[in-house]
């Protein structure tokens, strides 16, 4: 059998990169041949996933952050090979998801027992298509994760994304735009569409959401309070969302978001451009192994 293990050797400091290689290098798994593929840039996850596609292996293990699996959905849908996740990122959000160790090594032996599961993949467009395996945010979590530094990510990890905040809280705008979900307009300076529970440094904003269920769980903000918004961030990472006036969660499989342009959009924790912007859901399309 052929695993190939597509890697960004930057991730992370490159330790997750060092370890597979070393692991690679003594490699014992006689049923298992293997072969790493390392990314030479940001996108060219997905253009190797792509080839690969051609010549399918019986595995494609990817050892990076969520940005780097998201290459990988974004290029490639329904790939023809299961998908097992390397953490070796920052937040690693879609690892602990599905309940992955954070050992990239471990990891990997989990993917060769190629248990998969079937999960939603969240769209964006229009045009082009960018698509989300846990979150896609417009306005103030796009802001932060477009303005991170990748040097303080690298030397403080959460600790990066956490000063962000604390500086986006004063100085984003919080322009308003429009939702529109379920045949109901909201106006908003914040939303989520949520595929997953979990989301980075262990925030859960939607605790309900599930990757197998063919919905997308939204969050709606609205107002700009600044003292508000920073204690509602406070409970989420604290696990207990509160439900309030100024919040709307709603279940659905599309929606549209309009509003002036230069209001941010992310897609699992990478810039994705600028409104306006369709919110689809793809189901049970994407095959990641689990435990």
């Amino acid at each position: 059998m052929k695993a190939v293990i597509i890697a960004n050797p930057k991730a992370g400091r490159g330790k997750a990169y060092s370890a597979v290689r070393r692991y690679v290098r003594d490699w014992k798994n006689r049923d298992w041949d293997v072969e790493i593929l390392a990314t030479e840039g940001p996108g060219h996850a997905g253009v190797m996933a792509l080839e690969l596609a051609e010549n399918p292996p019986d595995l494609l293990a990817v050892c990076g952050g969520d940005g780097t699996v998201n290459e990988v959905a974004s290029s490639i849908s329904s790939p023809p090979f299961p998908v097992a996740v390397l953490p070796a990122g920052t937040a690693n959000v879609i690892a602990r998801e599905l309940k992955l160790p954070l050992n990239p090594v471990r990891a990997l032996d989990i993917g060769l027992k190629r248990s998969i599961r079937k999960v939603d993949l969240g769209e964006l467009g229009p045009g082009a298509r960018r698509r989300f395996v846990f979150v896609a945010g417009i306005g103030f979590d796009a802001y932060v994760a477009a303005n991170v530094k990748s040097a303080w990510k690298t030397k403080f990890g959460m600790g990066a994304y956490a000063a962000e905040i604390l500086r986006g809280l004063q100085t984003y705008p919080f322009r308003e735009f429009q939702v529109v979900v379920n045949d109901q307009a909201y106006t908003a300076t914040g939303c989520l569409a949520a595929n997953a529970k979990s989301y980075g440094g262990g925030l859960r904003f939607c605790p309900q959401a599930d990757m197998q269920d063919g919905l997308l769980d939204i969050l709606i903000i609205q107002g700009r309070s600044r003292i508000k918004l920073a204690r509602f961030l406070l409970r989420a990472w604290m696990g207990r969302p509160k439900r309030n006036n100024w919040t709307h969660r709603i279940r659905t499989d599309k929606l549209t978001v309009d509003g002036p342009a230069g209001i941010p959009v992310q897609a699992d924790g990478e810039s994705a451009g600028e409104l306006p912007l369709q919110v689809s859901i793809l189901p049970s399309t994407f095959p990641l192994v689990v435990p």
